[in-house]
């Protein structure tokens, strides 16, 4: 299944759940009858469209060679694992592993642990350095993953000390687990003696994963690492994806029309759509009934669903 039909089949399962749980009744989606980005979808007894709209580079990966393969790669893997309804939301600036068997079995395991509809996490150990670069004051500089949480180090270290976890692109939702990080990073900074010496451990790259009720076939939802997500990025690609949905539904047509944005995020707290929305042309989102973004594993509303939606 090549990524616009996996994203049109993740759109029709996670909308018609938000839809149900917002309480709207007799849902359901058509995949047999989707084109393109489109679809049919059904909801409260009334027929309407649902457009698909990518909010990440979807052609950088769809013309990228090497991450096609190491997507496919790791979607057999996760189906060889008995994984098959398994989605992997690949947080911004990762990379896919080059081990996708051993990176496969990570995730089916964590995957047995959920049911249907639920989401959840795989974890996957990383470098983490840690230098010392003097011993005077109680000062963390951090790079990667932990940045936000830099001033957590700060009263703790006995020193100045500089943290690299760029390879940490995603932390887990569990405030504990990230305490616990911080923790035992303060400990092995702590421990180094020497200004200028820097020491290597393992922290954890933790990867949303969720199952979809229906789906047949594993999907891992990437971009090219080098890919550069930022608003002025978002908002380009949601006026694109915008115009581009504007038709598909047109070509639908029905009673009311959906714009299921799709991006990736390190969580639904950073996602940057929701301020992109803000300079969008009006125009643009005159028509649509309800567009809600999917970010990883959830769903967030930008605009909340109208009549006969409601």
């Amino acid at each position: 299944m090549d990524i616009r039909a996996q994203l049109v089949r993740l759109a029709a399962s996670m909308t018609c759940d938000a839809l149900v749980q917002a309480g709207a009744t007799d849902v359901t989606a058509d995949l047999s009858r989707a084109s393109g980005a489109a679809l049919p979808i059904r909801a409260n007894g009334a027929d309407g469209a649902l457009a698909v709209c990518p909010l990440f580079d979807l052609d950088a990966a769809e013309s990228d060679p090497a991450l096609l393969a190491a997507k496919v790669a790791l979607e057999e893997r996760l189906h060889a694992y008995g994984a098959r309804d398994a989605a992997v939301w690949i947080p911004p600036g990762a990379a896919l592993p080059s081990d996708a068997d051993h990176a496969a079995g990570l995730i089916a395991e964590a995957a047995r642990g959920l049911d249907i509809g639920q989401r959840g996490e795989a974890a996957f150990p990383v470098d983490v350095a840690v230098r010392k670069t003097g011993s005077d004051g109680s000062y963390m500089s951090v790079l990667g993953g932990l940045s936000q949480h830099w001033a957590k180090f700060t009263g703790q270290v006995m020193g100045e000390y500089q943290l690299d976890a760029s390879n940490i692109h995603r932390l887990p939702e569990d405030e504990t687990k990230i305490t616990q990080m911080v923790d035992f990073l303060v400990l092995v900074a702590n421990g180094i003696r020497s200004d200028g010496t820097a020491t290597t451990v393992k922290g954890e790259d933790s990867w949303r994963i969720q199952r979809i009720d229906g789906l047949q076939e594993p999907m891992v939802l990437c971009a090219p690492p080098t890919s550069v997500m930022d608003g002025r990025a978002i908002r380009r690609l949601m006026r694109r994806s915008l115009r581009d949905a504007d038709e598909a539904a047109d070509a639908i047509g029905g009673q009311f029309r959906i714009a299921a944005m799709v991006t990736l995020a390190p969580s639904v707290e950073r996602e940057l759509a929701s301020t992109a929305l803000r300079s969008v042309d009006p125009l643009l989102l005159a028509g649509w009934t309800y567009m809600p973004l999917l970010v990883d594993g959830q769903t967030k509303s930008l605009l909340d669903p109208s009549p006969p939606l409601t």
